[in-house]
């Protein structure tokens, strides 16, 4: 056109500035139209800010707004905008407050913006403010408002504000379902998540890809094998697009409710994967204590030229750790940095104290906590005094009493401090230890555990006696006691933290919420059928010796999920090998 003699006009150059795909473009693009005359067109100005702005060049964004003459509603719209888009939430909101001060009126899309704005920012209070201000100046009405609110409330967190817009709602579209569904997984509401799934279906709305991955997620909380097989297949009737994302979501949902056959033959079957597919199936492979074929996977990934990330890293180190390779975790460590720029974290650093303790070099792990560029955590200190209890090594564990005073609110790392003395007959220490932990308030969180049968979840805490099939799982607690006893079981009273006597403790044992889901598993289900079975603490050393025998005396395999690991208990046996 140039070429040819052919003058552009105001029209011209928007359509130029959509279709730029490089920075550099864009900037020869934007002297042009200086040139031509159109530097103070506002429609030319809006659409030059947006070009800036989708290359990443806030900055110059900014110097176009500002230079501007005459700003528009679209003008202020297209700046919060791009604070938002590019993780400026503050800034979008500071642009907000300054329309308002010079006395420029919002349109529907401006308010859009500035909802995805406090949404990153979570800034509640603002939300509800901007919320006010939508009814009040009669936006109320406008469909995409309120899902834009909707969205918003469920990422501030405040889920029943967003559930109260959605209810009110005379017509929902998927978009809505989708936000509602997935807010309630994000509450931790994963029944109200599902309860919401089965509602769209009877009101015939189709889920699609991002409903499914909100499931999924729903489905590896509670540990809901059978559910997330349902899903699987709904996934296929429907004929749901199985995108990079959801194929993942599938991977880590079998990976994660221990079944990881079922993730391996999803992962061969997917046409595409990215970095956090091989990643979901290289930690899978690594929690169920499956290490050298993690390891395998991961050279694989990177012979595809996949480059991992920290999260695959996390993996990695992990199944260096089940394998017992010590050097090559030692390897995979440096490689982080040396090799790919990932500064560790200290989910990292725990990876390699639990790999230098698991093969008894505390000394080493004792020298690497030292160096470390940040104070060790719960996780760190865990898989120090671990290996500590595992190798009776009390002098190592003392050392780390000192580190606790960094992390004074470390309720497992003071139980497992405990249980070392008791194993060592220090009860004076012990003692000590339990009163600490009064004195500070802290409590160890009840130990709560989910089964699933018949593709219902059945929740139990400890002590449980409120299923309405209480009665008869007491009754076999008591078969389960009794058997067990008769194989050469001893409870470990240790883990008892409270003065009472050996009787009670005894009582209190068998009332774990463990124990309580597998009784319930062995009453509802057939012989021979797995039992799987979701906590959120670490499992206990009395709950993992009666286990193994439990998988024995029950011809069970029993697969336990707990805070850190996967436990396949069969034939008397566990697979990591009685060091968690």
């Amino acid at each position: 056109m140039i070429v040819e003699g052919q003058i552009p006009d105001r029209f011209t150059y928007p359509s130029l500035f959509k279709s730029c795909g490089n920075l550099s473009e864009g900037k020869q693009l934007h002297c042009h139209s200086t040139k031509f005359g159109f530097a103070s067109d506002s429609y030319i100005q809006n659409t030059l800010m947006n070009m800036y702005s989708n290359c990443g060049c806030l900055v110059s964004a900014k110097k176009v707004f500002d230079k501007m003459v005459e700003k528009n509603v679209v003008s202020w719209a297209t700046m919060i905008g791009a604070y938002a888009q590019w993780e400026q939430p503050h800034e979008a909101l500071k642009l907000f407050e300054r329309m308002e001060s010079e006395n420029a009126s919002p349109n529907e899309v401006t308010l859009v913006n500035l909802l995805t704005a406090c949404a990153r920012a979570k800034d509640l209070a603002l939300l509800k403010t901007i919320h006010e201000y939508i009814d009040e100046n009669g936006f109320g009405s406008h469909e995409v408002l309120k899902t834009a609110l909707m969205d918003a409330y469920c990422k501030c967190g405040c889920v029943s504000l967003a559930r109260d817009l959605f209810d009110k709602m005379q017509e929902k579209n998927l978009f809505c379902w989708n936000i509602m569904i997935n807010g309630c997984v994000e509450d931790s509401d994963y029944e109200e998540a599902l309860l919401l799934f089965r509602q769209m279906q009877v009101q015939g709305v189709q889920a699609d890809e991002v409903t499914m991955v909100s499931l999924l997620l729903a489905c590896i909380h509670l540990g809901a094998l059978d559910l997330g097989k349902w899903l699987h297949a709904y996934i296929k009737k429907r004929k749901i697009n199985v995108d990079v994302a959801l194929g993942t979501a599938m991977v880590d949902m079998y990976a994660k409710c221990g079944s990881i056959e079922r993730a391996l033959c999803v992962f061969q079957e997917l046409p595409k994967k990215d970095v956090m597919t091989w990643t979901a199936l290289i930690v899978g492979l690594a929690m169920s204590g499956q290490g050298e074929m993690a390891l395998e996977y991961f050279h694989e990934m990177q012979g595809n030229g996949i480059k991992p990330d920290a999260i695959t890293f996390v993996g990695v180190l992990a199944a260096c750790s089940h394998a017992g390779l010590v050097d090559e975790g030692i390897a995979h460590f440096k490689s982080m940095s040396d090799t790919y720029g990932i500064q560790p974290t200290i989910e990292h650093y725990g990876g390699l104290v639990d790999i230098l303790g698991r093969a008894g070099r505390i000394a080493e792990a004792e020298e690497l906590i030292k160096k470390m560029p940040m104070a060790p955590d719960h996780y760190v200190l865990g898989g120090l005094l671990g290996a500590c209890r595992i190798h009776r090594n009390l002098e190592a564990a003392e050392r780390a009493k000192r580190l606790l005073e960094q992390d004074p609110e470390n309720c497992g790392a003071y139980v497992l401090l405990s249980n070392i003395y008791k194993s060592s007959r220090r009860w004076e220490e012990a003692k000590r230890v339990r009163e600490l932990m009064v004195k500070r308030g802290m409590r160890k969180p009840p130990g709560c555990s989910l089964i699933e049968v018949d593709g219902v979840v059945h929740e139990f805490v400890k002590g449980d006696s409120s299923h309405s099939q209480s009665l008869e799982i007491h009754k076999m607690l008591e078969d389960m006691i009794s058997r067990l006893k008769k194989a050469g079981y001893v409870p470990n009273k240790a883990e008892v933290l409270f003065d009472v006597d050996e009787e009670e403790k005894e009582t209190a044992l068998s009332l774990h919420s463990e124990k309580l889901a597998i009784a319930f598993g062995l009453l509802n289900t057939s012989p021979g059928m797995p039992l799987r079975v979701v906590k959120n603490l670490r499992v206990c050393s009395d709950c993992h010796t009666a286990t193994k025998l439990i998988s024995k005396l029950y011809n069970r395999e029993i697969i336990v999920r707990d805070r850190n690991r996967f436990h396949h208990f069969k034939n008397g046996f566990c697979s990591c090998k009685d060091f968690w």
